[in-house]
């Protein structure tokens, strides 16, 4: 028995071994996977910003916008807005047969996208030029409108949150910072003659600073910038100790010739170097892609192979298993009908014994004989009951006793009582042991004659249909003893003077009467809860003159009949309190 649950738990403890590590397994892997996909649509995203054909396309809208703003403003041309604007549409067509960083044909991406942002541009540069302007209002047209074809592409500052969230993201970042740099750099040299105005100085100054941090952020950025912008210096001082933190070439203000700001010596480096940090990010941004896709696949094939493991796993411990829970279920079978015998015989030690003391005997516990001070023992047998039975077969006789016992042990399960026996018709029934319950064992004891004796009146004689029993019943509070008395078959008895007295006040009782003694008239008046009449002294064998009583009923119940009775809710006399002060109300005294 203990091999077999030893094995059984071996087994289970297996079985959840493999279970746990494959969803610890799963677990990770999706966890994992969750994150390389991630990282995957990140990069794929930066990627797909930087080689996109609508990115290409406004760059290349961008940079022809300014040209053509520095031949209006150095009077370089004789052509109208209108004549240089006519050059958009063939450059639309010309991004239109171009390929995209996937390899995928532009012409989708940007059929109608190209000309709507050539026809918006144009339009807003014909409605700032109409009545004629003036070269300085002309160039700011040309400035307002570049800077909003920037604000469609993204600004810098949503590209600097856009960081926080996916770092990949640097690499468009630091092409935006170049681009917005290099727009700034072509406004300061339109503007050299004249006061540079604040909001150019400042935005010249925060963008310088992030591309500082730009640089220390994107490798690609630093590498570009040291080749195309610091090896253009005719400076001795050598490069790599340059930091990436040094301003100096590009100082808004002053006249000295190593200065790049606002030149188109400066604007060309700035070009040579966005174009090599676009060639490179793009390279960068395609590998790390690449590479994460082939880690993805390595561990998708992996949790695949791991997967087809687990049930050859599994597999191997089907027979092992099978026999293991063949021999379980036997056990569990012969566990179940010893449970099954086990429970009967505590069902039947229960309803020989009380519960306390049927549960020391479990315990082979010695049982000692326990005092009760204050008990309330209630007798009563049927009026008649000899010559019913003499009326009757012996089979209708156990059928009426078991119809009436059965309706009697129904009731006083609502009530703090314990029924001690029933011997023939005899019935007898305790309150206050063994479990004490302190002075309530006399109003319990009441409560239910007061339902027995209303109850009786239901039960049928089988071969009487139209007679009813009656009972007698009888009523004694005082000390006892208890315990159990046999060792084949124990008995658990009561003993005393009570126990006789209660029995005598049953024989002296007449039929459907509780008859009382006066330790349990004392008892019950206490809560002025009952109605009791005085039924005089009788002659009682072996106790002489006894004052009794007649418990008469409840004086919650204005009247008293069948149906209130048997259908009394105990708790509604539990939870209903004398009245302070109130005089005890003796019925008719006879």
């Amino acid at each position: 028995m203990f091999s077999q649950s030893g094995s059984s738990r071996t087994v289970l403890r297996i079985l959840t071994a493999c279970l746990l590590s494959s969803l610890a397994l799963l677990g990770f892997v999706s966890t994992d996977l969750t994150s390389s996909f991630s990282l995957l649509h990140s990069t794929e995203e930066a990627y797909d910003e930087l080689t996109s054909c609508r990115t290409r396309a406004l760059l290349h809208i961008v940079t022809r916008l300014q040209n053509i703003r520095h031949l209006f403003a150095q009077d370089m041309t004789n052509e109208t807005l209108g004549e240089s604007l006519t050059s958009f549409d063939l450059l639309c067509d010309e991004m239109a047969a171009q390929r995209d960083g996937h390899g995928l044909a532009c012409r989708p991406e940007l059929t109608g996208s190209c000309q709507e942002m050539s026809r918006r541009t144009e339009a807003f540069l014909s409605d700032s030029f109409d009545g004629g302007s003036s070269g300085a209002k002309r160039s700011t047209a040309f400035t307002l409108a570049i800077e909003r074809l920037l604000n469609v592409w993204e600004t810098v500052e949503h590209s600097v949150v856009t960081v926080k969230q996916n770092s990949n993201w640097r690499y468009v970042l630091s092409a935006r910072l170049l681009v917005t740099f290099t727009e700034l750099n072509h406004q300061l040299m339109l503007f050299h003659n004249t006061t540079t105005s604040h909001s150019l100085h400042r935005r010249w100054t925060h963008t310088l600073s992030y591309l500082s941090f730009a640089r220390v952020l994107t490798e690609q950025l630093n590498q570009c910038w040291l080749e195309h912008i610091d090896l253009s210096r005719n400076s001795s001082l050598d490069v790599k100790s340059s930091s990436v933190f040094d301003t100096s070439l590009w100082q808004i203000s002053g006249s000295t010739p190593e200065l790049l700001s606002g030149s188109l010596r400066g604007i060309q480096t700035l070009r040579n170097t966005q174009k090599c940090l676009f060639d490179r990010a793009a390279s960068n941004l395609r590998l790390r892609s690449r590479s994460i896709s082939s880690s993805l696949s390595m561990r998708i094939c992996l949790l695949a192979i791991a997967c087809l493991i687990y049930p050859v796993v599994m597999v191997s411990f089907k027979q092992m298993i099978d026999w293991i829970q063949n021999y379980a279920q036997t056990l569990k079978e012969k566990t179940e009908d010893l449970k099954h015998q086990r429970q009967l015989a505590e069902d039947l030690l229960h309803q020989m014994l009380p519960k306390s003391v049927a549960r020391q005997l479990r315990r082979h516990k010695h049982v000692e004989a326990e005092s009760y001070e204050r008990v309330t023992i209630f007798f009563s047998d049927i009026v008649g009951f000899t010559s019913i039975s003499a009326s009757c077969t012996p089979l209708q006789v156990v059928e009426m006793l078991n119809n009436l016992y059965m309706c009697f042990d129904t009731r006083i399960e609502s009530y703090d009582v314990y029924k001690v026996e029933t011997i023939g018709d005899a019935y007898m029934v305790v309150s206050g042991l063994p479990e004490r319950n302190g002075d309530k064992h006399a109003d319990e004891i009441a409560k239910m004659a007061l339902d027995l004796v209303a109850a009786v009146r239901q039960v049928t004689i089988p071969h009487m249909p139209k007679e009813r029993l009656q009972l007698r019943a009888g009523i004694h509070t005082g000390p006892c003893v208890a315990g159990i008395v046999g060792y084949k078959m124990p008995r658990y008895c009561l003993f005393g003077d009570t126990v006789n007295t209660a029995s005598r006040m049953e024989s002296t009782s007449l039929p459907q009467k509780i008859h009382t003694s006066s330790e349990t008239y004392l008892a019950l008046i206490k809560d002025n809860a009952y109605e009791l009449q005085l039924r005089g002294e009788i002659e009682v064998k072996g106790k002489g003159k006894m004052n009794t009583y007649w418990l008469v009923g409840h004086k919650n119940y204005s009247v008293q009949n069948d149906s209130l009775v048997c259908h009394w809710n105990p708790s509604m006399a539990r939870k209903k309190k004398p009245v302070a002060g109130s005089l005890v109300s003796v019925g008719n005294v006879r």
